[in-house]
Parts: C-alpha cells; structure tokens; sequence
C-alpha cells in the first residue's frame, strides 16, 4: 500500500520533500525485527576522543528549491555548533524551509527542524521539528535514550528504539562522515513517526555537477531501503555529494511523474573549529 504526499501542492513537494527530510524521502517502514537482525554501521573512534566528522561550527549550507525553471523557495542545513544536551556533548544541527514570496501568497512554508547529534557515538540524542505549510501545522519532540534503547516525546509518550538510531536528519549528517567511494552500500538505523527504519545507502559514481554556488567533482549516492515496507513515498532521491572530505550536498533532486525538483546549493560558509557551548 502506498502513501501520498498530505497535500497535492507544489511548494510542498519541493519544500517539505527534499529538506530537511533528504533521508525519509527514500525511506519505507520495516518490519522492525529483520532491521535488528541486520548489521549496521556505526562511528568509528578518531585520534581524539570524538569521531572525526567532515563539518564545522558555523557550516552553513542554503539551497534553492525549483521545479524546470520555476523557483519555490530556500533552504538552509547549518551546524550551529556543540551545547550540552541530557548530560552529552552534541553538535547542534538545524533546517530551515522557507517558501518563496509568489508560494507564500497561497501556500506558505516555514519549517524548521532540529537535531542534536552525540559527540561521541554521531546518533542522535534529541529531535524537534515545526512544520507550517499552508493551513497544516505540527510540532514534535522527542529526546532519544541510546543505552536504555526509548524515544521519549515531549506529550509523554515513550517508544522503543534500535541501537544506534538516527533522526532523520542527524542520519543525513552521519552519512556525510562515511568514506562513500563508488560500490559502497551502507546501512543506517532511522526513526521518524514511531517507527524504526533500515535505510541503504548506495554510491553509484562519480560526476562533476554545475550549481549556483559553482562546480563540484561529486559522488552520486541514493538511499533507499531494505526489505518490504508499509508506507511508500512517489519518487527517486539522488544526492550530489562533494567527492573530498566535506561530503557537502550540492545537489538533490526527486523525480517526479513530470520532471523533476532539485535543491542546488547556491551558497555555503565552512565554519570554524568547535567549542562546547558555541551552539547556545
């Protein structure tokens, strides 16, 4: 059985589909017992006491959401730095969809999600998101426990959750800190919606790709799942990713029945070394 989209619009397609949500876009639920038979792949220990990871403090991605030549809206992905959440260490990671001023006369997005990510293991420690697009609004929390394996939500409901699990977001910025040459496939443990999720990672090859912001040698990677799943969502997701050690998205795009929506990187900032409490 598959779902569509809540709503029919095209700002909703090209603004809630492709940012924040680069991984759910490709993601189906499974059964939850074939995820935790699987092997997963999780952070390895750097030459410090934290990962290496490829972003810094203050790395601003923004993005131009089109559908052909017609523009809908921005994005932004910016690491806003390390604060302290339930006792860890975390990078504090945030997205922002913002329609633009023609879609807001009749649709009007402004989403914001945001994902505190642990230092140590890079899964995810809390997740919040604001949606507003149109006349549909929804706000979520939720705070995860990697050790006592639960997600609870801000309302008070508890969920039990996989080891090693990532939001939707935190798995996005955990896939950027993988090596990703062409043939690789990896697997992500993903929650969203009080389902766990398996999401595959593959790396078809390399491209060199044109954006605003300018030209980028890539990887070109697409996630999507294992196994059979419930819910389905309408389209391809393709990834342009930097090919250094960035892994920097530069380009998205979902194909749709007619055409396709891209996010092109027209703008970024790398952003400075961290410090704990400089995402406060």
């Amino acid at each position: 059985m598959s779902i569509r989209l809540r709503r029919s619009a095209l700002p909703a397609w090209a603004l809630s589909l492709l940012i924040p949500a680069i991984c759910s876009a490709a993601v189906l639920a499974t059964d939850s017992t074939a995820v935790a038979d699987t092997a997963v792949v999780t952070a390895s220990a750097g030459p410090g006491p934290y990962p290496e990871v490829p972003y810094r403090s203050g790395e601003k991605l923004e993005f131009s959401i089109d559908y052909g030549p017609v523009n809908a809206g921005d994005a932004s992905l910016e690491v806003k730095g390390v604060i302290e959440s339930g006792g860890e260490p975390c990078y504090n990671i945030e997205s922002r969809v913002r329609s633009n001023r023609f879609f807001s006369a009749f649709y009007m997005v402004r989403d914001k999600v945001i994902t505190h990510v642990e230092r140590r293991s890079l899964t995810s420690r809390y997740f919040a998101k604001r949606l507003r697009e149109g006349d549909y609004r929804k706000n979520v929390a939720l705070r995860f426990d990697q050790v006592g394996g639960k997600a609870y939500y801000a309302d008070g409901r508890v969920f039990d959750i996989l080891p090693g699990t990532h939001d939707i977001l935190s798995a996005f910025y955990f896939v950027r800190t993988l090596e990703l040459a062409p043939g690789d496939t990896t697997l992500v443990t993903t929650y969203s919606s009080r389902k766990s999720y398996l999401l595959k990672v593959i790396v078809h090859r390399r491209e060199t790709v044109e954006v605003p912001a300018g030209t980028f040698d890539c990887v070109v990677v697409e996630p999507v799942i294992v196994g059979e799943g419930l819910f389905q969502f309408e389209g391809k997701l393709t990834i342009w990713m930097t090919d250094d050690e960035r892994h920097m998205p530069v380009l998205m795009r979902t194909k749709v029945k007619v055409g396709a929506i891209d996010a092109s990187l027209k703008g970024w900032s790398p952003g400075t070394d961290f410090a704990l409490g400089d995402g406060e």
